[in-house]
């Protein structure tokens, strides 16, 4: 274990690791956003909302 921790890693080596750990982080608490309160985030998803919700709209003004 001392070896382990003596050693010097690169920067390269320490940006991935903290990239692969930020990413962890952010998917753990997007996962704990309810799906009907998460923004859309290409340009589907918020053409599907839109659609949704007028029709939704069309239904209480018929």
């Amino acid at each position: 274990m001392a070896d382990s921790m003596s050693r010097t890693i690169t920067t390269d080596e320490a940006n991935r690791r903290l990239g692969q750990h930020l990413l962890a982080v952010v998917r753990e608490q997007d996962a704990r956003v309810p799906a009907e309160r998460r923004a859309p985030r290409t340009a589907a998803e918020m053409r599907a909302r839109l659609a949704a919700a007028s029709t939704a709209r069309q239904e209480v003004t018929a």
